[in-house]
């Protein structure tokens, strides 16, 4: 072999390990490319995740912040209620009496209003349907007791007017503008007062089941006696008369503003 062959093989074995050296350094630099790629990838990942767990906290603080105001409005709210039933029952107690007819059958009534010197009650007509022949009825309340006329009776809504001379004191009367108030809806509360079986002055509470033109459902209870009682929102107006009881949490009362089709021109 000559010195020039020799010498070319020699040029061309470093000629190829350079190449492979070369070849080497961009691998070794795609690698390095690819690993800083996903590395960044990953780290863009990670603070992708960070932010949507950031973002789930910050809402989650939100809804138990305002879970916390729910929870305490309605605490407060029950409180009121708690604390607006007992003065409400005390007012109207006041204006419920007991009606009873000569041979025995007793209802309930209220103090409806006032007119000539007179108090008009409402009751239910079949508390005083025994009355037919003499008209009168005792309207009785603890510490007195007065004789009420029938002079109305509307078969036809179950409601009945009694007239008693003079004011039975403390007795303030419980008629509203009963067409410029609100009907009762379901869900609202309600305060019923009477005397079942002549337990005078009975109070008890509830909700509107139901509401029709002519009758409001009720789950307070109410039993025989409670008839002629008056149905109170928890804005102390009445809203309905009890005709209708049996103590199962199926009560019913005629709706206040009937009373206006016999008795009374409202």
């Amino acid at each position: 072999m000559s010195y020039d062959e020799y010498q070319g093989r020699g040029l061309r074995s470093i000629s190829i390990f350079g190449v492979l050296v070369g070849c080497a350094a961009v691998g070794a630099l795609g690698l390095s490319f690819l690993a800083y790629s996903q590395t960044r990838h990953d780290r863009s990942q990670v603070q992708a995740l960070q932010a949507r767990v950031q973002h789930q906290l910050a809402t989650l603080r939100h809804r138990n912040a305002a879970l916390g105001s729910k929870v305490n409005s309605t605490a407060r709210q029950l409180k009121q209620k708690d604390a607006g039933i007992a003065p409400l029952a005390a007012h109207s107690l006041k204006s419920v009496f007991t009606i009873q007819t000569t041979d025995g059958w007793l209802g309930a009534g209220f103090a409806a209003w006032r007119q000539d010197g007179d108090t008009y009650f409402i009751t239910a007509n079949h508390v005083v349907s025994h009355t037919i022949e003499n008209n009168y009825v005792d309207v009785k309340r603890k510490g007195g007791s007065w004789q009420g006329e029938v002079m109305v009776r509307d078969a036809v809504n179950d409601l009945a007017l009694v007239r008693v001379s003079g004011s039975p004191a403390g007795a303030d009367p419980l008629w509203q503008d009963v067409r410029a108030g609100t009907p009762p809806q379901p869900g609202d509360e309600l305060l019923l007062i009477g005397s079942p079986y002549g337990l005078e002055g009975t109070v008890t509470t509830g909700v509107v089941s139901r509401v029709t033109k002519k009758l409001i459902q009720t789950d307070a209870a109410a039993n025989p006696g409670n008839s002629g009682g008056p149905a109170i929102d928890k804005q102390g107006h009445v809203v309905g008369v009890l005709v209708s009881g049996g103590g199962e949490n199926l009560n019913f009362a005629v709706p206040i503003v009937r009373a206006c089709i016999k008795l009374r021109s409202c």
